[in-house]
């Protein structure tokens, strides 16, 4: 027989379980989703164009299938987190793909016009719509927030905050 106790334990645990798959969503087309799109962009602009700035100064080059397996890795970089931005990230790249892939071969190809040009990553990123001009990366928007942070109490004088701004830069800067 159900007794109160044993219906309010039923009541909360439901109430938890519910309450736990309210988790926010990342949908296509919102602010979220655009902030990650754009974080995505930057970083995998930029981890391909310290390899196109190593490949141009030792005077290599990628064959095809290296750089198919280059960018089909480069959402595995570190600042791409797991979940909601890791498959912004691979949206980025399906529908970048062959742009990126067609890019890069100009830039370490010799005979090209863009030959040994390395890339402005957000110029880059804004030209492939992926950013929207002056739109900050998830990154900028932490180092701002810890500027922030450190403006604030700066009057105070606080140690802690000034640890705490000094272990937020540094890993923002892995």
């Amino acid at each position: 027989m159900a007794t109160p106790r044993r219906f309010f334990y039923l009541f909360l645990l439901s109430f938890l379980t519910a309450s736990l798959q309210l988790e926010a969503k990342v949908t296509p087309g919102t602010d979220m989703d655009s902030l990650f799109f754009c974080t995505a962009c930057v970083v995998v602009i930029g981890s391909l164009n310290e390899d196109l700035k190593y490949l141009v100064d030792s005077g290599k080059y990628w064959r095809q299938v290296d750089l198919d397996h280059r960018l089909s890795i480069a959402c595995g970089h570190p600042q791409i987190a797991k979940g909601a931005m890791n498959a912004s990230c691979g949206r980025f790249m399906m529908q970048h793909y062959r742009t990126l892939k067609h890019d890069l071969y100009r830039r370490y190809t010799p005979g090209y016009e863009e030959h040994e040009e390395l890339l402005t990553v957000r110029e880059y990123c804004e030209n492939l719509h992926a950013c929207r001009p002056k739109q900050l990366t998830l990154h900028e928007h932490y180092a701002q927030a810890a500027k922030n942070m450190v403006g604030q109490y700066e009057e105070t004088n606080s140690p802690y905050l000034a640890y705490q701004y000094k272990k937020m830069k540094e890993r923002l800067l892995m």
